[in-house]
């Protein structure tokens, strides 16, 4: 029996399996409730994996995929196909992250009122046009559309110096090879499997010619990309013998720069390195001689200071070369900036954007011994530098220029004082993957860090956070590359502080789904830091006409709270962009309470492969008000609970269904996938009864409850906010979340 055969075999077995049994494709915490199993249901999905189950809902908001072509040059207005699961008609409204790029929705003669109510669209289409100012940044673009189902997840859009080509459908072969001109962006798609695109242009001899590929990290924010590309070019003369290639660089983006020799004709060659293939797998190959700067040296622009020269590290440039940083913009911690060199404009790059409210005192490492010196057994042992001195607070800067380089920096500390030291280097695109150090002056070790994870993700850069010294006395931070590999590449900056306490605040998801006279829910995470232990009281700015917000708090025992939105029942139809704070005070002995305000950083759900559930940080969370959705009202019997230590309180919940929508229902007050909480704002020691629970509405069921119960423990909290979330389910992982008033739980001791 083939695979597909005993696919559908299994999956007809699996449908003979109780509806109640299989909770994970109907929306609750993904348990198995009647085989008590929690991974069966993990199990199943994957061995079932090419099969997309068809969505509960009658109208999921569109999942952005593809947009061809991907790139848009600056100084022009364009127009770009955007393909999407679930229905782009009717869409009316783009937003983009960044200053300099507009979109728009170019209009379809041929689309009909009808459909826009279409349901269940696994495969969608519409046009776009993207209008880039002349004085726009190059780079990465956020974007998203307004649909009458809801705003649409996050794609991405390039921004590009050069003109935009687009790959023509018959270029599969050598000899078929698309005629281009450079400098130019190449748009194309490794739409299947084997699927080879070739490029044909001429050179001069002594060129110098970078090919950018961007292609994988186009798919970090794809809700459901479950293989990913891995691009690779080749570079081939006109008769396919190969002059160079380029495979991974920016994660498994290529970047390839080469002089050509020789002029005449060349061939370039685009591909998978697996010879796979998808519709939704684009690329943009940005081509020209220009400088391309790849790091600069400081990294660090500085909010309300003038524009300073700092050395460029790339190609196409000389030795030393110099470039003007532009002033930062107050705004994203990690900046995406621009320049120019010898009359030419450059590609982006990124620096360290250092607030005004940070120390300006920049470090530069003293430079490395003159020679490796060699140990008695004969061995050699890392070269290191001169102890660079330094005080808290401070960025230190450096380059770890030679293999097996070691770069040092000194500093004072008092027995229990407490430091955190980052490493800022892949995430300023540095080929550093650093490792960091902290011995005594006799060269003991005392701690060390390698690779950590920010905001959900893992980078390669480290980070000691809360370091506490030991003793009085001085220490000596060692700062190297995990592989004792070294160049003008390998750049770092750390910044070093005292470690006190504050919070961030993470918030999930990153857009929130109104129809008029119905309620939805932000959850905001908190993350504290340095002991840090207060109440958070958070805050949203920006909310459209027509939408009205309950902040709720993240309490001093607790992780999570919500911001609930209700649009009114006169909402106008529309997207706005959010703006979600923390705020907060940290005591210090015999001081002023002192005001600490923290901005969240928006987390984007994806479908990761094998069933799990992923967050990306982006730019924006957006509110969106649109057409009802399945559940049309929510009705609950209270919304204020009161409940003493080891009592129990029942909420009758009643939905009002769309007239034909009959898909399964669950009712839930945590927000999880396979038992793993993503947000949980009930109080301490409060939790779901499930089994004194309705949680699953089947069919045409309208009635559920859910039981509350306070541990005998659970601590004294008056009106905490918490939700009911009525959920539908999109597809394995992804849920349509309704909410009506939020919950208020006091628990009296």
């Amino acid at each position: 029996m083939g695979l597909d055969q005993f696919q559908t075999v299994f999956v007809r077995a699996l449908i003979m399996i109780p509806s109640h049994a299989i909770t994970c494709f109907l929306g609750r915490e993904s348990r198995c409730l009647t085989v008590g199993c929690s991974f069966l249901p993990v199990v199943l999905y994957a061995m079932c994996l090419p099969i997309r189950l068809q969505a509960q809902t009658n109208n999921s908001y569109p999942m952005l995929m593809s947009l061809k072509p991907t790139a848009a040059q600056i100084g022009q207005s364009t127009e770009h196909e955007l393909n999407a699961r679930y229905n782009l008609a009717g869409a009316t409204q783009v937003l983009v992250t960044g200053e300099g790029v507009i979109g728009e929705i170019v209009p379809n003669d041929q689309e009909k009122p009808e459909d826009r109510t279409k349901k269940d669209v696994m495969g969608s289409k519409c046009k776009l046009r993207f209008t880039v100012s002349p004085s726009a940044t190059p780079g990465v673009r956020d974007f998203r559309v307004m649909t009458p189902h809801g705003v649409s997840t996050l794609g991405q859009l390039v921004v590009a110096r050069d003109p935009i080509v687009s790959e023509t459908a018959e270029n599969d072969t050598a000899d078929k090879a698309q005629q281009v001109s450079l400098p130019s962006t190449l748009c194309g798609t490794i739409e299947k499997a084997e699927d080879v695109d070739w490029y044909r242009f001429t050179v001069e001899a002594g060129a110098n010619l970078t090919f950018h590929v961007r292609s994988q990290r186009l798919e970090n924010r794809l809700h459901d990309m479950q293989v990913r590309v891995d691009p690779m070019i080749t570079l081939r003369t006109a008769q396919g013998a190969t002059v160079a290639a380029g495979d991974n660089h920016y994660a498994g983006d290529p970047l390839l720069n080469y002089t050509f020799t020789q002029a005449g004709d060349y061939l370039l060659e685009v591909r998978d390195v697996r010879y796979q293939g998808n519709v939704d797998w684009t690329y943009s190959i940005e081509v020209n001689g220009r400088p391309f700067i790849t790091q600069v040296f400081p990294p660090v622009a500085l909010q309300g200071a003038d524009s300073r020269n700092v050395t460029a590290i790339g190609f196409n440039l000389s030795p030393g070369a110099q470039v003007v940083l532009p002033e930062a913009k107050a705004g994203k911690r990690i900046a995406s900036v621009a320049s120019s060199w010898n009359g030419m404009a450059t590609n982006e790059f990124f620096v360290f954007n250092m607030g005004v409210d940070t120390p300006r005192t920049i470090v530069t490492e003293q430079s490395a011994a003159p020679a490796t010196p060699t140990a008695t057994d004969g061995s050699t042992v890392a070269a290191l530098s001169m102890p660079s001195p330094f005080s808290f607070p401070a960025v230190l800067a450096g380059q770890i220029q030679k293999p097996g380089e070691v770069d040092r920096f000194v500093f004072d500390a008092k027995a229990q004082e407490k430091f955190t030291l980052e490493v800022l280097a892949r995430r300023l695109q540095s080929d550093l993957d650093p490792k960091i150090r902290i011995t005594n002056e006799q060269g003991a070790l005392i701690s060390e860090a390698d690779d950590a994870t920010y905001h959900r993700v893992i980078s390669a850069d480290s980070l000691l956070e809360n370091w506490t010294a030991p003793a009085d006395g001085k220490y000596i931070l060692e700062v190297m590359d995990l592989h004792q590999r070294g160049g003008s590449s390998f750049m770092y900056l750390v910044q070093v502080e005292r470690a006190e306490p504050h919070f961030l605040i993470e918030v999930d998801t990153d857009k929130t789904l109104l129809a008029p006279g119905m309620g939805g829910v932000i959850y905001v995470r908190a993350l504290r830091k340095n002991g840090f232990a207060g109440e958070i009281q958070l805050e949203v700015e920006g909310l459209p006409p027509g939408v009205s917000a309950i902040p709720g708090r993240i309490p001093s025992e607790l992780s999570d709270g919500i911001i609930h939105l209700t649009a009114a029942p006169e909402a106008a139809f529309g997207a706005t962009n959010l703006r979600i704070v923390g705020r907060s005070t940290v005591a210090t002995a015999g001081k002023e309470p002192v005001p600490i305000v923290a901005e969240g950083t928006v987390l984007q759900e994806y479908y990761s492969p094998g069933g799990g559930r992923g967050n990306y940080p982006v730019e924006m969370h957006t509110v969106s008000i649109a057409e009802p959705g399945d559940v049309r009202n929510i009705k609950l019997s209270k919304t204020d609970i009161e409940l003493r230590a080891g009592e129990s309180q029942r909420i009758e919940v009643e939905i009002e269904r769309a007239a034909d929508f009959k898909g399964n229902v669950t009712l839930d007050m945590i927000y999880q996938h396979l038992e793993q909480p993503y947000g949980n704002s009930l109080p301490k020691g409060v939790t779901v009864d499930i089994a004194n629970s309705k949680t699953l509405l089947t069919s045409a069921d309208t009635t559920g409850y859910i039981t509350l119960k306070a541990a005998a423990d659970a601590p004294a909290i008056v009106q905490q906010l918490a939700p009911i979330n009525v959920h539908v389910s999109i597809n394995f992982v992804m849920k349509h979340t309704f909410c009506n008033s939020p919950i208020k739980i006091t628990v009296i001791r």
